[in-house]
């Protein structure tokens, strides 16, 4: 049976917004990544996001803070967690999938998989989580997102905006023979899936077996090509029905896009314009 592609908001919560409730911004990294854009990432959420709030940095047990010499401590806190280990049957079919030419991202970009922590039951100590990788770069005052918190709802960018060229299904490998039973559990034709560099969401999603069930997802699909990008999708979409695309605009200004096309985006990965 294919899970239908129109997202349906869950009944058991209301479309509403909060401006009372805690919010954290998020970043994920490990040491060498945390050295390079710790700081940076900081000083710009501090100066041009207009952001005083807590930030929390989820990384791992063997990161040694004390030497990442961190200039702006203000309501900065850490959070370590275990590196995301699978079985060894899990862990060889992802090293060994067709990657389509490009790196294998399961081998040479695993510390992605930390991302699930964010959905860990410790971050139901605030009301909402706004993720973002830590090299993204901020432009503006990221409270205009904040605003947009949704009760019940992660709210995320779409993979393909503007043009919704490509398909879930890309985010697979289709070669293996996995994917048949993939394809008819899910409908992996839509174009509005979501990308996970930017994630802002009401941890009431989160329960106490929402990281077990992404696990126990990964296990029984292991092929996906983008790492945890291609399973949330499929969990928060299809599993809990909570997913929902994040506004394109807010006050006149473009929450977020890859590529910086013009002064009125708040948050891009890029700091230049497409094909510049």
């Amino acid at each position: 049976m294919i899970f239908s592609s129109h997202f349906k908001r869950m009944s058991i919560y209301e479309k509403e917004k909060s401006s009372e409730e805690s919010v954290v911004i998020c970043v994920v990294g490990n040491f060498g990544y945390l050295r390079k854009h710790l700081n940076k990432f900081i000083e710009n959420l501090r100066e041009k996001g207009k952001y005083s709030g807590e930030v929390l940095v989820l990384t791992s047990y063997f990161t040694p803070l004390f030497l990442l010499n961190i200039k702006n401590k203000q309501s900065l806190n850490f959070k370590k967690f275990r590196k995301i280990k699978f079985d060894s049957e899990t862990d060889n079919i992802l090293k060994k999938l067709n990657s389509k030419g490009q790196p294998n991202r399961h081998i040479h970009k695993n510390f992605q998989w930390h991302k699930l922590h964010l959905f860990d039951k410790e971050l139901k100590n605030w009301n909402y989580v706004f993720y973002m990788d830590i090299n993204l770069i901020i432009h503006d005052d990221v409270n205009q997102i904040i605003e947009l918190k949704e009760i019940g709802t992660l709210l995320a960018r779409e993979d393909g905006y503007p043009n919704f060229d490509w398909l879930l299904s890309e985010q697979f490998d289709i070669t293996n023979f996995r994917f048949r039973e993939l394809s008819k559990k899910y409908d992996l034709e839509i174009k509005n899936y979501f990308q996970t560099g930017l994630m802002f969401f009401d941890t009431k999603i989160i329960t106490s077996s929402t990281k077990s069930e992404i696990l126990e997802l990964i296990k029984k699909f292991p092929i996906t090509l983008t790492n945890e990008q291609a399973i949330f999708n499929l969990y928060f979409i299809y599993h809990r029905n909570v997913y929902k695309p994040l506004p394109a605009h807010v006050g006149g200004k473009t929450t977020y896009y890859y590529w910086k096309e013009n002064d009125n985006t708040i948050i891009t990965k890029q700091i230049v314009p497409k094909y510049k």
